[in-house]
């Protein structure tokens, strides 16, 4: 019997632009259905930790395109280098390439080389909140 799993996609966007801007809405729009299989095998999620926000912005192209959908899983705070990650950084919602530095410093960096990284020190690094990593991505044709 096929497993299926619904999943949330909420009404919130995730800046990829320079200056991050947030949408605050945190009510679920819609649901998405995967097979629990492929969460689980495919993806080496939890579909409990799974949800779906927008992608708003083009400093992660060609990567994630503004209008994306991505796929979080929310059970992940650990940095992987050079993985994508939805974080909470100065009130704002960001959907960013990670890198951590053998300083304890943090690096945010874009896709889109027309944007600058930007290097994330001290006490400033505790203000950085990992939502989940970004897994997967769904773009329209």
């Amino acid at each position: 019997m096929l497993s299926l799993t619904r999943l949330p996609h909420y009404g919130v966007a995730a800046s990829s632009a320079g200056h991050g801007a947030m949408l605050h809405s945190e009510q679920i729009i819609d649901y998405v259905t995967f097979k629990t299989a492929w969460l689980k095998i495919g993806l080496g999620i939890s579909p409990q930790g799974a949800v779906l926000i927008s992608v708003k912005g083009d400093s992660m192209e060609p990567t994630l395109s503004n209008g994306d959908l991505v796929l979080i899983d929310t059970t992940t705070s650990k940095i992987e280098d050079n993985a994508i990650y939805v974080i909470n950084y100065d009130d704002a919602l960001l959907v960013k390439r990670i890198q951590r530095k053998y300083d304890r410093s943090v690096i945010i960096m874009s896709d889109n080389k027309s944007y600058g990284d930007e290097a994330v020190q001290g006490d400033l690094v505790n203000q950085l909140q990992v939502i989940g990593r970004v897994v997967w991505c769904g773009r329209r044709a």
